[in-house]
């Protein structure tokens, strides 16, 4: 493992907490606290964004001086640390986690309505990072819960004056100290209950890797690096195949599709079940390389 592109020299994506005050120290159970929470964090707004096929791990890079500075340092597997993809990502990643501090600092710790969501304005800078990525992350119980507790911990800290994120956008986040009463929110059990499922549509790149024509035959797709399968009936793509287009394995499809997510009580976030394609835009056919070619 090593940490990706977010330290790095030519490719500068960082993610800091500073704990503002007087002293260049800080109460150990206070850091391990906010660490753990801002963990859950980044984690919830890595399944959002990934579907679940990418797995990234939270490290603790650096102390720096100033108040207190933390570095964020988010990895993926080994195989990955020289992809351009997995530098996006990630740095998409800690941008769409400051969107979702803008929003909390805004809303305090309460919900927004889906009819009010589309009026929310966040600067997200990220690839394929959208308002309605940060909207939901934010959404999420789990999320809002964790920079709840978070800010009553540095509250219970009276050596912590504020706390303020960094990241790739030039204006930070801070929380000051005399805000601390107000954004600890604890009305979650007045909310309205979740509903059981959620849908979200999205444009996506499909690797076709299985094809089954008979009825109810399912068909396999590489997803974001993370293999899917659905019930190839009555949607775009099947329609496309009636009127005699023809697919074979390794080809790519370019679609608008459904995902049908339900809710997990246990952990409290949403987990894919279920895909629909919708709206079928381009058929990209594999060409294997030539035995030429490979050498």
């Amino acid at each position: 493992m090593r940490c990706l592109a977010i330290f790095d020299t030519m490719k500068k994506e960082s993610m800091q907490i500073s704990f503002d005050g007087q002293s260049h120290q800080i109460d150990a159970n206070t850091l391990v606290n906010m660490l753990i929470h801002y963990g859950a964090i980044i984690q919830q707004a890595n399944s959002e964004l990934s579907g679940g096929s990418r797995n990234v791990q939270v490290n603790i890079n650096a102390f720096k001086e100033g108040s207190f500075v933390v570095d964020i340092c988010l990895t993926e597997s080994l195989k990955s640390i020289f992809s351009t993809d997995t530098v996006v990502y990630l740095a998409g990643l800690v941008t769409t986690v400051e969107g979702v501090f803008k929003l909390y600092k805004r809303f305090k710790g309460k919900p927004i309505d889906e009819k009010d969501s589309h009026n929310i304005s966040v600067d997200v800078k990220g690839n394929n990072v959208t308002i309605k990525n940060v909207v939901n992350i934010y959404n999420d119980r789990v999320v809002r819960s964790a920079i709840s507790k978070s800010i009553e911990t540095a509250n219970e800290d009276i050596s912590v004056e504020g706390i303020t994120i960094s990241g790739s956008d030039i204006n930070p986040i801070t929380f000051s100290r005399n805000e601390f009463p107000d954004l600890i929110y604890t009305d979650f059990d007045s909310e309205a209950d979740l509903p059981d499922e959620i849908e979200e549509d999205v444009d996506a790149t499909l690797v076709i890797v299985g094809l089954k024509f008979e009825k109810k035959g399912k068909w396999e797709f590489i997803y974001n690096g993370f293999k899917i399968s659905m019930i190839v009936k009555d949607d775009a793509l099947m329609r496309e195949i009636d009127n005699g287009a023809r697919f074979g394995k390794g080809d790519a499809i370019e679609v608008k599709m459904k995902i049908i997510k339900k809710f997990n009580p246990e952990y409290g976030v949403y987990e894919n079940k279920s895909y629909k394609i919708l709206e079928f835009y381009k058929h990209i056919i594999y060409k294997k390389p030539s035995q030429a070619n490979m050498f």
